[in-house]
């Protein structure tokens, strides 16, 4: 039988690696920098993050670490993988096609009027949230663009499984759904004011980079594998800074005061101070553990048909509570609980840390799927980075766009076995290996 090859990754790309390397001392940069004085920095509410609750922080990093370093030595039964083929491309194609639909049920008023979607793209219109006509149940399927983009972009970039140039060219339909959903994404982001829908879809494309770079030499290649997301930070900032800046650098608080450079720098790290200072004023504040599942299953209160009311009468969910404890100890306006307190506020600290393995265990095992080229592993390792990147604001696996994300991968792994072409009879293969094994003798 033969055996699974294993592609090389650079280390950022493991849960191990982005646990203890990237997020560990970036937890500790954010603390410090929350500390120094600075205008451009916007603290309020009850400062508690000292080093107390960072050492507590550490202990749940190094538990996702440790559960994501076994996870990646396990081997799986399965013999070695084949690259990634019509089957899969289907599968992309459908699931690109369900995200339009559902991008143009939820644009239809932009999409529909030219004269309101230039006046949209030009500024000189700018629509609220509110005026933005949701359909329950559809227009959240948009969420599940990073399936399409998992499966596009690895195909794209590492299609063989080798590095070495695709098993089957890539149909055309692919790259113009790829266009298409980069756009409305784009435009998600510039209308919905969404951040993170953006960031979802490039987490695939970062993946996918990091696999193709980790074999090429030059300085590119070596800078992506060394630096990885320390690399990335610069172009976060920029990001971040250039969504807030409509918003907040006009503002009289900022205006004249702040080049754009401060203003960005500041209200990054205003904003992941805050998401981890107010998981820990509420670990502080509060009884726990609650075991209401508030953060870690988000999605199944909010469940729809009736089916969530069930699931929060079981565990005396009644609403949310954290915002009554932002009006307290914090400021609503910086709303994110912390995806590393918000877990022992539900489960007590023993079961958070059970959890972080358990994470970790199933990323680790997602994660060397993903480098020996299964398709299981191309789906769902990047839901499982973007819960790390996500690490300091919520428990990401547990809100309801990674719900949707999840039902999309069930349904490409579907979609990817029933659409795959029929294999030869076994006869005809047979008859075929004789006829050149005949034509070869003497």
């Amino acid at each position: 039988m033969r055996t699974a090859r294993t592609a090389s990754m650079p280390w950022w790309s493991s849960p191990a690696g982005i646990a203890c390397g990237f997020l560990l001392p970036l937890m500790f940069l954010i603390a410090w920098a929350g500390e120094v004085r600075h205008p451009a920095l916007t603290i309020r509410g009850v400062q508690v993050l000292d080093l107390g609750w960072l050492m507590l922080g550490g202990l749940l990093l190094a538990a996702l670490a440790l559960g994501g370093a076994l996870g990646a030595q396990l081997q799986p039964r399965a013999g070695a993988p084949r690259p990634l083929g019509v089957g899969a491309d289907r599968a992309a194609l459908a699931i690109g096609l369900v995200a339009v639909l559902a991008f143009s049920v939820w644009f239809r008023d932009f999409l529909l009027d030219p004269a309101l979607l230039w006046a949209t793209l030009s500024g000189a219109y700018k629509p609220e949230r509110d005026s933005i006509e949701l359909t329950p149940g559809l227009t959240s399927l948009a969420n599940v663009t990073p399936v399409f983009f998992s499966l596009y972009l690895f195909r794209r970039l590492d299609p063989g499984g080798a590095g070495r140039g695709p098993a089957l060219p890539l149909p055309r339909a692919l790259h113009v759904l790829a266009i298409v959903l980069a756009l409305l994404t784009a435009f998600r982001v510039y209308v919905w004011s969404e951040r993170l829908a953006l960031i979802e879809s490039l987490v695939p494309l970062g993946l996918a980079v990091g696999r193709w770079a980790a074999a090429r030499p030059g300085a590119a290649g070596t800078l992506l594998r060394v630096a990885g997301p320390f690399a990335a930070i610069p172009l976060v900032i920029l990001y971040f800074g250039a969504a807030e800046y409509a918003r907040s650098w006009a503002s009289d608080t900022y205006q004249g005061r702040l080049d754009f450079w401060e203003f960005a720098l500041g209200r990054f790290a205003s904003y992941y101070y805050t998401s981890l200072n107010n998981g820990a004023s509420l670990l502080a504040n509060s009884a726990w553990p609650t075991w209401t599942f508030e953060f870690t299953l988000e999605w199944l209160h909010r469940a729809p048909l009736g089916l969530g009311q069930p699931f929060s009468t079981l565990t005396g969910y009644a609403g949310r509570t954290f915002e009554q404890h932002l009006f307290t100890y914090q400021d609503p306006e910086f709303n994110s609980p912390s995806g590393l307190y918000a877990v022992v506020s539900d489960l007590g600290l023993t079961g958070a840390v059970v959890y972080m393995c358990a994470v970790g265990l199933l990323s680790g095992m997602a994660f060397r799927a993903y480098r020996e080229g299964r398709l299981a592993g191309v789906l769902l390792y990047p839901i499982f980075f973007i819960s790390f990147m996500e690490m300091y604001r919520y428990p990401y696996l547990g809100t309801a766009r990674a719900f949707t994300w999840t039902c999309g991968i069930v349904l490409a792994l579907l979609l990817a076995r029933v659409l795959a072409p029929a294999p030869a009879p076994a006869s005809a293969s047979a008859s075929a290996s004789a006829s050149t094994l005949e034509g070869r003798q003497p």
